[in-house]
């Protein structure tokens, strides 16, 4: 957090220098702009976009998509550049080492409040719904005496980054449940060693994700702690962000980086078995994210609220700047299939009666071999399969009218709700 406050007085100092030479790359850009023209109606070459990433699954559909051809389709080849932190990218990208980054919330808004203009350029992926289905968590190992959120007063956790989106959703859940969280204590780790950290004692706990939590888990760790979802069902993570001179440069270049990342998310969301078979076979099994394209706007703001409560940030940064218009806003529906007749769709956990219209994320958890989720209305006609237990996500545009969701199978359960 201190290298960003340093880099935007630089910035500041450097910033009367830049006119003159803005002024001369206009005329440049003038005097050129035939010839460039030309050149690219006769053939269109590949752009290369330097992704700076942090080593966690939840860039896997990065992967997938290039393995697909999206970005191929789109003109742009990808080159990965591994960091360890959202602030770490923050500040590579402030640096121009790279176009676009793959960071928290968290860290952008940190960047965009202390002068470096970081906006975001596509959503990526939320928290679970619940301790089960949740992806990064607070864990320990097997050995140890914490068993609940109460007893790590007094404790150490290790986050990738402090000030950052773990420390914020962290603190915030401690908050929450009743726990003071300033009586905890935490230190910076990158997430591979954090394994090996806690297995030696150095650390009480560690704050990490997949593939991370998993092997902790495997090893007989515990997880004390899911603070996403304490904080909000979907709770909003990561994002792709660039810095907004860049942005309004390259507008063309955006919106087809856009388009082949929304459909690399949506791929991954569809096509879970593809995603496993990127990892390491020991692995496969870990809990997946909740990929979309859409941003909960809603739930985006608490998580600044929060951020500027615990310190990252001293002033909320302007909303609309940071998330544009062109990235697209949504809430995340959360549809279960559970045994003996068990079937619900919820908003925030509360039954959905009435909507309004607009697009959503619809997160099915379908745990029944004898049931499934089937949505009908206007021109949606999703279901999940009868026969198969499976999480399924769906990105629909909900326009106005009766919506019914029903089981097709041993049931015939069914519910209506209205979109207006």
């Amino acid at each position: 957090m201190q290298r960003i406050a340093a880099w935007a007085q630089r910035h500041r100092e450097r910033r009367r220098h830049g006119l003159v030479l803005a002024v001369a790359g206009v005329a440049f850009a003038v005097l050129f702009a035939g010839v460039a023209s030309a050149t690219t109606a006769q053939k269109r070459e590949n752009v290369t976009l330097t992704v700076n990433i942090i080593p966690i699954s939840n860039t896997l559909p990065l992967d997938i998509g290039i393995k697909q051809g999206f970005f191929a389709a789109q003109g742009i080849d990808v080159k990965k550049v591994t960091l360890q932190s959202g602030n770490d990218i923050v500040l590579a990208l402030a640096n121009n080492r790279g176009e676009i980054g793959y960071i928290g919330y968290t860290p952008g808004m940190i960047g965009r409040t202390q002068g470096i203009p970081i906006t975001v350029v596509a959503a990526s992926e939320t928290e679970g719904a619940s301790e089960a289905d949740n992806w990064q968590h607070v864990v320990v190992s097997g050995s140890s005496s914490i068993r609940s959120p109460q007893d790590l007063v007094g404790k150490t956790i290790a986050l990738n980054a402090l000030k950052g989106v773990a420390e914020i959703v962290v603190r915030g859940a401690l908050d929450k449940l009743g726990v003071d969280s300033s009586s905890v204590k935490y230190t910076v780790m990158p997430f591979p060693a954090m394994p090996a950290a806690l297995a030696s004692g150095l650390v009480d706990a560690v704050h990490t994700p997949e593939p991370f939590m998993s092997q902790i888990v495997a090893a007989g760790g515990r997880v004390v702690l899911a603070p996403g979802p304490v904080l909000g069902r979907y709770f909003p993570n990561g994002c792709y962000c660039a810095r907004e001179d860049w942005v309004r440069a390259n507008p063309g270049l955006v919106t087809r980086f856009r388009a082949a990342i929304n459909q690399s998310l949506v791929y991954a969301n569809s096509h879970p078995d593809e995603i496993r078979a990127m990892l390491p076979a020991a692995i496969r099994n870990i809990r997946l994210p909740t990929w979309s394209p859409l941003v909960d706007r809603v739930q985006l703001l608490n998580l600044a609220k929060l951020a500027k409560k615990y310190g990252a940030i001293t002033t909320l940064p302007n909303m609309t700047k940071f998330v544009p218009s062109f990235v697209e806003g949504g809430r995340t529906l959360q549809a279960t299939v559970g045994q003996g007749a068990f079937l619900t769709l919820r908003l925030d956990g509360r039954i959905v009666t009435r909507l309004r219209a607009g697009k959503y994320t619809v997160a099915v958890a379908d745990r029944s071999t004898r049931d499934n989720f089937h949505l009908v209305g206007g021109s949606v006609n999703r279901a999940t399969n009868v026969a198969k237990r499976q999480n399924a996500t769906w990105i629909l545009d909900l326009k106005k009218g009766v919506y019914r969701y029903s089981s097709d199978g041993s049931t015939k359960r069914k519910a209506v709700f209205r979109v207006a």
